[in-house]
């Protein structure tokens, strides 16, 4: 897969993420365990695997996490 597939693919998620995932709480510990999960892949795995970049998945990992967990009260009453 492409390098521009695998931007494209992980913006899709996160927009999907940000604009549909409306609960309080799932948002702030979805946030919390994918900001962790982008952290413990970056210093625990190898930088490729089967010709996957994982640092691109890290990176929109910890972006993700982190517009998740700050953004929470978006949809709060």
């Amino acid at each position: 897969m492409s390098e521009y597939g695998l931007y494209a693919g992980a913006y899709a998620v996160f927009l999907l993420l940000f604009f549909y995932l409306k609960s309080y709480s799932l948002r702030k510990w979805l946030g919390i365990a994918l900001v962790a999960l982008g952290f413990a892949s970056i210093f625990m795995l190898p930088p490729f695997i089967a010709g996957f970049d994982l640092g691109i998945a890290s990176t929109y990992a910890i972006g993700s996490g982190s517009a998740l967990f700050f953004s929470r009260t978006r949809y709060a009453v």
